[in-house]
């Protein structure tokens, strides 16, 4: 068997030539904080597929365009996907505002910040939105913001949702994975960040890494008790139920470039994702796709998987 390797978050393996069914690979090249749930993915496939082999790797995000599938957790760039790829959305995440427990911005927010009022915090100001000019352009809040490089797929979310581009985001940059804007908060008291919550929390207790805290923010009571409990359980289950505005939630998945679209180990993968993975989500500090979304998804890859099956 002639074996490809493709430079890609997810690669694809060759069939055979003979008809018969050829031990697979797929090696796996993550995004880090995406990279536990892939990895649990891929475990439990291979327990109903002992057949297939399968090599786990992180690698760097990058920006360039790759042959094989891609694992995508930002907003979709024409360098990672074209009109004739296929996008299969797997999962989604939260971004949720942490400082220090002893940062001094926990007590002057009081009854919580605004979506407003953290755009504000977190970037610099727009000299063509007059909205931002408010109160002689007093600042109300002031800490050091941790974001990644601008093209972080976190960083591109942020920046996304709060209609501002990556570049206008205050303060230090920090270069690597998303774990380093936690060690950045220890040592820092006036720092904030956004991070996911499978980096926030402790997943073997369920609890809010310490020294950590959320920031406050301006929601309705039983919402703050959800937040402030400190448990992810909690937060998912809020998360997934309520529109909190001042905290982005973006979607993760895999590409399927049009030249893979007729591998059919691929879309069984896929496919064994959105049936069988959803039920390791939570446990890995994820959010489960709404459920318009993931029908959606389903119905889409079926289609396709019909027309590989079927000959």
């Amino acid at each position: 068997m002639k074996k490809v390797i493709y430079k890609a978050v997810l690669l694809a393996f060759l069939a055979g030539f003979s008809g018969r069914a050829i031990a697979q690979e797929i090696q796996i090249e993550g995004i880090k904080f995406v990279h536990p749930i892939i990895e649990k993915w891929v475990t439990e496939y291979g327990k109903e597929h002992p057949e297939a082999r399968f090599v786990v790797k992180i690698v760097p995000e990058k920006e360039s365009r790759f042959s094989g599938l891609s694992v995508i957790a930002g907003p979709v760039s024409e360098a990672e996907v074209n009109g004739r790829d296929k996008v299969v959305y797997t999962g989604r995440y939260a971004l949720i505002p942490v400082s220090n427990r002893n940062n001094s911005l926990i007590e002057k927010a009081g009854k919580g910040l605004k979506k407003k009022e953290l755009k504000n915090l977190l970037f610099e100001r727009d000299v063509l939105d007059d909205e931002a000019y408010e109160d002689d352009g007093k600042e109300k809040y002031a800490a050091t913001v941790y974001s990644r490089s601008g093209q972080a797929a976190t960083t591109l979310t942020l920046a996304e949702y709060f209609d501002r581009a990556p570049e206008h985001i205050r303060g230090k940059k920090i270069i690597g994975d998303e774990i380093y804007l936690l060690n950045a908060l220890q040592k820092d008291e006036s720092g904030i960040a956004f991070n996911t919550l499978n980096y926030v929390y402790d997943l073997k207790t369920r609890q809010l890494k310490s020294p950590l805290t959320i920031l406050p923010l301006n929601l309705k009571s039983e919402q703050r008790e959800a937040l402030q409990s400190g448990n992810i359980d909690k937060a998912i289950s809020l998360l997934e139920t309520a529109k909190i505005e001042t905290i982005p939630v973006g979607k993760f998945g895999i590409v399927i470039p049009e030249e893979q679209a007729g591998n059919a180990e691929v879309l069984r993968f896929a496919n064994w994702i959105l049936e069988q993975g959803q039920q390791y989500i939570h446990e890995y500090g994820f959010l489960s796709l709404d459920s318009r979304t993931l029908s959606t998804q389903k119905r889409e890859l079926n289609s396709e998987a019909s027309l590989t099956f079927v000959k």
